[in-house]
């Protein structure tokens, strides 16, 4: 290598005379001056926002019902709209109750940490195990159960049926 610079290389036009400190950029999410995330509080902050989509998705069926006869088309788009409101309000809904499942399995676990005993971290497996106890409990105190049951029962059934080769005619 050699210890001198190239002549035959062209100059730069914009020369940096003094050294100025590039300014850093900042991500609010992972950034400590920002603070830290509490989901409780954004929660209750932003509590409004649902009841407002509570009344435009009320807004949206009273729409669907006046457009039903008169512009089908129209209709069939605020239904779609109405029905991805809903799902994603179901979702929402179902991500809060497996938050508070890991919140009472977390406060469970810190107190047996006091009393000695080894902490039990918990798997998706046994999540989603929580979940479907949970589930059955609240279907069982509705007296719906039955109903899922045998919905249940009836699709299992129809799985089998398709998966049954089909007899074979004698000739």
């Amino acid at each position: 290598m050699p210890t001198m610079m190239s002549s035959k290389r062209p100059v730069s036009r914009f020369r940096q005379v003094v050294d100025m400190p590039q300014p850093k950029t900042r991500d609010p999410r992972f950034d400590s001056l920002s603070g830290n995330f509490n989901e409780d509080l954004f929660e209750k902050s932003y509590e409004f926002l649902n009841q407002q989509q509570n009344e435009e998705m009320s807004e949206m069926k009273q729409q669907i019902a006046k457009l039903k006869h008169k512009n089908p088309a129209e209709a069939k788009r605020v239904q779609r709209a109405l029905e991805i409101m809903q799902s994603q309000r179901a979702a929402k809904e179902q991500q809060k109750r497996t938050q508070e499942l890991k919140r009472t399995h977390r406060k469970r676990e810190v107190e047996a940490i006091k009393k000695g005993k080894q902490p039990f971290y918990l798997g998706k497996r046994d999540l989603r195990e929580m979940q479907v106890a949970q589930q059955f409990n609240k279907l069982k105190d509705s007296s719906k159960l039955d109903k899922v049951l045998e919905k249940r029962r009836k699709r299992n059934a129809n799985k089998d049926h398709r998966s049954m080769p089909y007899q074979r005619r004698d000739e």
